[in-house]
């Protein structure tokens, strides 16, 4: 179980990875909108507009959407 003070105090650190989407790609620079604005960090290659990404340390990284996971039904 996480504290609310413990779960700031990384947030205000930096160190808690920021979820959004990519809206726009410029050169080596993407714009990532998120539930607090938006961001511009750097990019991995093969990261398009319209793709979910974590900002981490300055860099987005590419979230698996759910849809992609198979789903079975018992």
């Amino acid at each position: 179980m996480s504290s609310p003070l413990f779960d700031l105090q990384g947030i205000l650190a930096g160190k808690v990875p920021v979820a959004g989407m990519v809206i726009s790609i410029d050169g080596g620079v993407v714009q990532v909108a998120t539930r607090n604005g938006v961001v511009e960090v750097a990019f991995a290659e093969g990261i398009r507009a319209g793709d979910r990404v974590a900002v981490r340390d300055g860099r987005s990284v590419r979230i698996q959407d759910v849809v992609d996971a198979p789903v079975f039904f018992v």
